[in-house]
């Protein structure tokens, strides 16, 4: 063990620092989800789930899995601890030299897969939206969309590198606000589109037209933060660095995009029927908010503790992590299961989007319902392999929930609408990952669960089912104040009245039963702090 380099109380500043650090992350990710959610409803309201829409949403889904993977922090694990490690044994020169090679190489790579990508537009788009190979004025539609949004990929994979520089530079704050300043810019120019009454084609070409600037902003906005530490000069001279980058970051980005994998088979099956891929879409931004959510409290508060660990067995975090994330998960898929009908209605029917598009979103979304605490439990159990540099067991996971849920979709494709059949298997494919993931962690040692874990657990359903029978009991009487016809204020009130209330009932059946420890949070931000503070081997 080397020693501690002060006692607990020069290190607190530090700590202070991680927490500070910690919660801008989090919070510039709230802002970024809940205007991408303003965003997604004014789509809905400009579009519908018609084929317009349809052909839109099919080609964000390109961007959108490189924003996720890449663009919202994902080139940080692979990218943060090997610059450090070259600027720590080389110096500082070294490693803004292995950061100007890899920008240049990865900017070549993506100027060529961006080219070939507007080539072949069409049948990236088939790769999506198979169904739409039946469709031919939806596939010209998307088509067309995705040719505009592809220079989005490069723009923005660019400024993600840039960003994990910034972030080992310690500056975190420009980069964690660009996804939410994009979300801005594409908020306004469908806000435009709805004051000039453009029709559906019209606002979706602005749309894709403002998704590349988006990237151009995102770009320029790290640029700007960045030449305060110095730009590194591009270079395509080769270099041993990159090769180890791609061999320990390749394995651990492909792992953490198993969740946007899944979302595109999802999407190939949803393309098997009209307006489903729009309805799936907009389900799947409702199944987001509270994932995000609870990630984001997740990796803030529990996981960087579990990275400051650095033990060879079970880790002692793993348990709360679980139960905490587990205590926020499972009322939040009973309350979009019981509630999806009114969500969606409230959330999204207006304009062109009708009663029929409502009863498709629904479906869908209290068919994803089921996957939210699976989901949440497969990024615990995920992090236990990333913080040891172990992505093996988490890529075979996803590999393993991608399987899944292409198996899933054929065997029900054509039981149910194309959308509802989409977040079945969704749902299912997080199950398998979870699945997967618990039984490496049992075969590894990494984890241990006890027979006394299992009365919370039972205390948890407990709760969670009184919280259904309020909701069940309150429906009937707020129904009136929800309908399409009542006004806007009225049904955002009797919605928020709905989700109060379930979360009362559910947060005292939880105390009276003993479900969860009400000052479990403060312990893990102790334990967070204890583990920051810790000597390391």
């Amino acid at each position: 063990m080397t020693p501690a380099s002060g006692p607990p109380e020069q290190a607190l500043p530090a700590t202070a620092r991680l927490a500070r650090d910690s919660a801008v992350v989090g919070a510039a990710t709230i802002l970024s989800r809940l205007l991408g959610f303003a965003r997604d409803v004014m789509i809905a309201r400009l579009l519908g789930t018609g084929p317009v829409a349809d052909a839109l949403l099919a080609a964000l889904r390109l961007p959108n899995l490189v924003r996720r993977v890449l663009g919202e922090g994902g080139l940080n694990a692979p990218f943060v601890p090997l610059y450090l490690a070259i600027r720590g044994e080389r110096g500082a020169q070294a490693a803004t030299d292995f950061a100007g090679r890899a920008l240049g190489r990865l900017g070549l790579v993506l100027l060529a897969f961006v080219a070939l990508a507007e080539i072949a537009a069409p049948w990236v788009v088939l790769a999506m939206a198979g169904g739409f190979a039946g469709e031919p004025d939806t596939l010209a539609l998307a088509t067309l969309y995705t040719r505009l949004m592809l220079p989005f990929v490069l723009l923005t994979t660019l400024a993600a590198l840039l960003g994990a520089l910034l972030n080992a530079q310690g500056r975190f704050l420009v980069a964690a606000l660009a996804p939410a300043l994009m979300n801005v810019i594409l908020l306004l120019a469908l806000l435009v589109a709805f004051r000039r009454g453009e029709d559906a084609h019209g606002s979706a070409v602005l749309f894709s037209l403002c998704l590349s600037l988006t990237g151009l902003a995102h770009l320029a906005l790290v640029l700007w933060d960045l030449r305060r530490v110095g730009v590194p000069r591009p270079s395509l001279s080769p270099s041993p660095d990159l090769t180890r980058l791609l061999r320990t970051g390749g394995a651990t980005l492909l792992a953490a995009s198993a969740a946007q994998l899944v979302l595109l088979v999802s999407t190939q099956l949803a393309s098997t029927g009209a307006g489903s891929v729009a309805a799936l879409h907009y389900a799947d931004r409702v199944f987001q908010l509270p994932l995000s959510f609870f990630g984001a409290a997740m990796g803030t508060v529990v996981l960087s503790a579990m990275a400051g660990e650095r033990l060879a067995g079970p880790d002692p975090l793993l348990a709360r992590a679980l139960a905490l994330g587990l205590a926020l998960a499972l009322p939040a898929a009973v309350a979009l299961m019981l509630l999806a009908e009114p969500i969606v209605s409230v959330l999204f029917e207006n304009g062109r989007f009708g009663a029929e598009d409502r009863l498709r979103t629904a479906a869908a979304l209290a068919a994803f319902a089921p996957g939210l605490p699976l989901a949440l439990v497969a990024k615990v159990f995920g992090q236990v392999y990333f913080v040891r540099h172990r992505p093996g067991p988490a890529l075979a996971a996803g590999f393993a929930a991608v399987a899944v849920a292409v198996l899933a979709g054929f065997l029900m494709l054509g039981r149910s609408e194309a959308a509802t059949v989409a977040a079945q298997a969704a749902s299912a494919a997080f199950l398998a990952q979870a699945g997967w993931l618990a039984l490496c962690l049992l075969r590894d040692g990494l984890w241990r669960p006890r027979l006394a874990g299992l009365r919370p657990l039972v205390a948890l359903f407990a709760a969670c089912a009184a919280m259904a029978a309020a909701l069940w009991l309150l429906l009937p009487l707020l129904g009136p104040w929800l309908a399409p016809s009542a006004p806007m204020p009225a049904r955002l009130g009797a919605l928020a009245g709905l989700c109060l209330s379930g979360a009362a009932a559910y947060a005292l059946a939880g105390f009276l039963l003993r479900a969860f420890d009400p000052v479990m949070p403060a312990r893990l931000l102790r334990l967070r702090g204890a583990s920051a503070r810790r000597p390391r081997s």
